[in-house]
């Protein structure tokens, strides 16, 4: 039983990114208005078995651990719907993207309520630090999905003036700089979490040396992707999905961490 536990959870931590366009829709790069539905179906299925998978492992009760599992199940409906749209098939396709950057902005609001339970008492110097990581982490993140969310909306208005299509997206100022500081505050926010049920003892060591290293680089990657000008360096690190998934894996050990006996401790006890 202990060996199909550990399988499971080992599933659970690559469910989302198991590549599903690749597989089920060949050879299209992208998810289009004839496959949609059927993904949509795909994705509600990987949710369920996800669901079973984790109730297999007898799931602990921890909030915040059940809010970041829920994030990360919903990040992968973005994550899979292959690269973002930025030419004249965006017309055709503006609910696809809408969806895709609407999914984003709930995964985002997920880890903000998830810290905020973590942090339950922001009453000492090193809690408000982490409220303040969280609120600017969600600041940006909403920010940089919703204005992904209005290009529809501006390519639409861009085409009505009479202007070609082809020449909205090169002549868009992306703000890159702030782009790429949302993407590396979703690892910072990770880090300060980790480091917050670490010191709660709701974690193990290796777990938070884990989630810390890959969160350092994937802050690394965000630096040079932003160096290059998003010429290099953006997959796999600075794909939101991606960002995402060390505050899913977080989850995962909240929810699956045996405690033992006498060594749970309340926020008070560090915050």
């Amino acid at each position: 039983m202990k060996f199909l536990r550990t399988v499971a959870i080992l599933i659970l931590i690559l469910l989302p990114y198991y590549p599903l366009t690749e597989n089920f829709f060949p050879p299209e790069a992208q998810v289009n208005q004839e496959t949609f539905a059927a993904y949509i179906v795909i994705c509600t299925g990987i949710f369920i078995a996800g669901f079973l998978l984790l109730r297999f492992c007898k799931p602990g009760s921890h909030t915040a651990g059940w809010l970041l599992f829920a994030m990360g199940l919903i990040t992968l409906v973005p994550l899979h719907l292959g690269p973002p749209r930025e030419d004249a098939g965006l017309l055709t396709a503006a609910g696809i993207e809408q969806f895709r950057y609407g999914a984003l902005m709930m995964a985002v609001l997920l880890l903000l309520r998830a810290g905020l339970k973590v942090i339950s008492s922001p009453d000492t110097t090193l809690s408000k630090i982490i409220l303040g990581m969280l609120c600017l982490m969600a600041l940006l993140n909403l920010w940089d999905n919703y204005s992904s969310f209005r290009f529809s909306s501006g390519l639409k208005d861009w085409v009505t003036a009479g202007k070609n299509a082809d020449d909205f997206f090169p002549q868009f100022d992306f703000h890159m700089p702030w782009r790429a500081l949302a993407r590396a505050s979703l690892y910072v926010a990770a880090i300060a979490l980790s480091f917050a049920l670490f010191r709660q003892s709701a974690i193990r060591k290796w777990q938070f040396a884990v989630i810390s290293i890959f969160c350092l680089t994937g802050i690394v990657f965000c630096v040079l992707c932003l160096l290059s000008a998003f010429q290099e360096y953006y997959f796999p690190f600075m794909v939101p999905a991606i960002a995402l998934a060390p505050a899913y894996w977080l989850g995962i050990a909240l929810l699956t961490n045996k405690q033992k006996s006498g060594s749970a401790f309340t926020n008070s006890d560090y915050f």
